[in-house]
């Protein structure tokens, strides 16, 4: 061993240790640079791969013991047999698709050909094209974006951290062409609009081509969201059906859900995920009940103390630009959104401000006590119908949302709930109830005019107004023409309410209190007591329910039945509780509106099994919807999404033969939902 080298009598190591300090000084200097520039790209979130890395680690893979099979067409969970790593499996998802009802949702009106045959498959492999459409650069666009969209659903059905495992049996090419007829310039949603589609897959090698065919751009993105339900995830890979001929149209034209961001505001981001679960039911209204006697949070451009009077603080506002961007996101995704600011009543804070801007009382009864005698709820407030000035901030106001919104041939205008005796008093007039209801009249029709001019001097073929005193029979004659108004019905089925409208020649959209309200039966947010509705609608209530049936309508009065609308009233809902609230019950009322399946009356039995199909299928739309970020409750526990048919109600046996719950063409390959 070579011994070490000493200092000299100076101190000073030899030039050899001198140079081995330096390179060791060097050394630990770049380890510190290299370590500070880690720790900064980890901070600002450049090396997103590796912060993954250092927050979690893959699960260690469980080889599972079990896989399912299709017996009497349910899938069937079994142990299998042998090693596990060479005995085959065919996971959950997959024999869902393949054995029983096929999981759509909504079904199909049409007929509904799928194949059991299936092809694993990458994203790379996804392409698009646009054939045969017109040259209008808008319809272009709007495809181009619902492609986009749906490729990012399918993306989303990939589980975090999982690889692409989709072997050498995968697809070289899964080619979506998209068709459409119309000659239309620039597609806006209306009532007549044809919703229709049609989706051909074909295989050819290792080619798969899916065919959407539709009249419009709507009918079109409503084919992708039907072709994204024949794409799964199967532990390791995408999996597509190679078959499939679907024909299918909605049996409403308007299938709407109101959302309330009056008594609780929404964020934005609340609305546009509400959008996305919209879309992916079919549903094709947001009816967005912006404004209450609550709160007043759209920031007007024209007139903008609405907002700062009524909004509940300055980062609950809606800006013209929020309305505009989410009436667009809502656009592409076959929605749209009708703004509804409701008047005479529910009419308050936000109109205060009136007297201090020299313009009088534009409400009376503001948040006036005690509250139950002047409005339904607290606080109170209904606009001064004597106040000509209160009818220029409205029209100013509709003016607003006519170049926000797009409107077309549809507007709500509110008009439920009007307490005379809060005019009565506010107004100090000595008048008779038919002078009140005249006073109301006088209101409507003012503010008819001033949409009218609001949208450029034309009416909208449905000038939708909520049922109350003004749409009884005697009153509306005088003051509602069955030409221009439709009426959003919302009392309880047995109020009749909608079956008078329809005899005397008016459209309705139905909401029924008892089975369509979302909100009933979460308590009394007032204090003690049983709360305004009840109870909670199940999803089964939700779905069963046709009012139509009921009222035994000829086809020519089924022709007034525009559709239906389930609302959540935000009484006790924010953000935290909306997903929860609206689904899967919103899912179960989408098929109600779309498809709305008939009732076996004579075999009870067989309704029973429709039902029982229901709830599968409404289970795996609960996981597509969980896919894309809604946080939707709960249906039953995991075990009976696994294990069905040893959870769901017994019906009796032999009374359901296997040809009624799937009927074959003859072939092995092929089955009719």
């Amino acid at each position: 061993m070579k011994p070490a080298k000493l200092p000299d009598k100076h101190g000073h190591f030899s030039s050899e240790m001198a140079v081995r300090s330096e390179r060791l000084r060097k050394w630990l200097f770049t380890l510190m640079v290299f370590s500070v520039g880690v720790i900064a790209l980890l901070y600002w979130g450049k090396l997103e791969d590796l912060q993954a890395a250092f927050r979690s680690t893959k699960p260690r893979a469980v080889e599972s013991a079990w896989t399912w099979v299709c017996e009497e067409q349910q899938c069937v969970r079994r142990e299998r047999e042998g090693d596990l790593k060479h005995s085959p499996r065919s996971s959950l998802a997959s024999c869902r698709m393949v054995c029983g009802p096929a999981p759509l949702w909504p079904r199909p009106t049409g007929a509904a050909d799928l194949g059991v045959q299936s092809s694993p498959f990458s994203l790379q492999a996804l392409r698009f094209e646009l054939s045969g459409i017109t040259r209008s650069p808008r319809v272009r666009a709007l495809l181009d974006k619902a492609a986009e969209i749906f490729r990012g659903n399918l993306r989303a059905l990939v589980p975090g951290l999982s690889p692409d495992d989709s072997g050498d049996d995968r697809l070289n090419e899964f080619v979506v062409a998209l068709r459409v007829l119309s000659l239309e310039e620039d597609p806006l949603l209306r009532l007549s609009t044809n919703e229709s589609y049609s989706i051909a897959v074909r295989l050819k090698g290792r080619v798969l081509r899916a065919d959407v065919t539709a009249v419009s751009f709507y009918g079109a993105r409503h084919g992708l969201e039907t072709l994204s339900q024949l794409v799964w995830w199967d532990d390791s890979s995408l999996r597509v059906l190679t078959k499939a001929d679907i024909r299918d149209e909605p049996r409403f034209a308007h299938r709407g859900l109101l959302v309330d961001t009056a008594r609780n505001f929404l964020p934005l981001q609340a609305l546009r995920r509400t959008v996305d679960a919209l879309a992916a039911c079919k549903l094709n209204a947001l009816h967005w009940h912006l404004t209450d006697s609550q709160s007043f949070p759209f920031d007007s451009p024209r007139v903008p103390n609405m907002a700062r009077y009524g909004a509940y603080g300055p980062d609950k506002v809606y800006s013209a630009r929020d309305v505009a961007d989410l009436v667009a996101y809502a656009r592409v995704r076959g929605v749209r959104v009708l703004v509804e600011i409701d008047a005479p009543a529910h009419a308050g804070n936000g109109w205060q401000w009136g007297p201090l801007a020299g313009l009088g009382n534009l409400s009376v009864c503001i948040n006036q006590q005690p509250w139950i005698r002047f409005c339904g709820e607290p606080p109170c407030g209904q606009l001064n119908p004597d106040n000509e000035h209160t009818y220029q901030v409205l029209g100013s106001i509709y003016r607003d949302l006519v170049e926000l919104t797009n409107v077309t041939d549809m507007f709500h205008m509110g008009g439920d709930e009007v307490n005379l005796n809060c005019w009565a008093t506010a107004l100090e007039e000595s008048l008779t109830h038919e002078q009140l209801m005249d006073k109301w009249g006088y209101f409507q029709s003012r503010a008819l005019r001033r949409l009218a001019a609001a949208n450029g001097g034309a009416l909208p073929r449905a000038v939708v107004l909520w049922s109350s005193q003004i749409t009884k029979p005697h009153y509306a004659h005088s003051f509602l023409d069955r030409n221009i108004y439709v009426v959003q019905t919302w009392g309880v089925s047995d109020w009749g309410e909608a079956s008078s409208l329809l005899r005397d020649g008016y459209r309705v959209i139905l909401s029924h209190l008892d089975a369509w309200y979302l909100d009933c039966g979460f308590g009394n947010w007032r204090g003690p007591g049983p709360g305004a509705c009840n109870p909670v609608s199940t999803w089964q209530k939700v779905y069963q329910h046709r009012p139509w049936v009921d009222m035994q309508l000829t086809q020519e009065k089924m022709a007034l039945v525009l559709g239906g609308e389930a609302c959540l009233w935000a009484e006790m809902v924010d953000d935290n509780s909306l997903d929860m609230k609206l689904w899967p019950r919103a899912a179960a009322f989408a098929e109600r509106m779309w498809t709305d399946p008939e009732k076996d009356e004579e075999r009870p039995e067989r309704e029973d099994q429709n039902l029982r199909d229901a709830h599968v299928r409404l289970s795996v739309q609960r996981e597509r919807l969980l896919s894309r970020g809604i946080k939707t409750d709960a249906m039953w526990p995991e075990w009976c999404n696994q294990n069905p048919s040893m959870c769901l109600e017994p019906i009796e046996p032999d009374s359901i033969t296997r040809g009624d719950l799937v009927k074959t063409d003859g072939s092995p390959h092929n089955r009719v939902s």
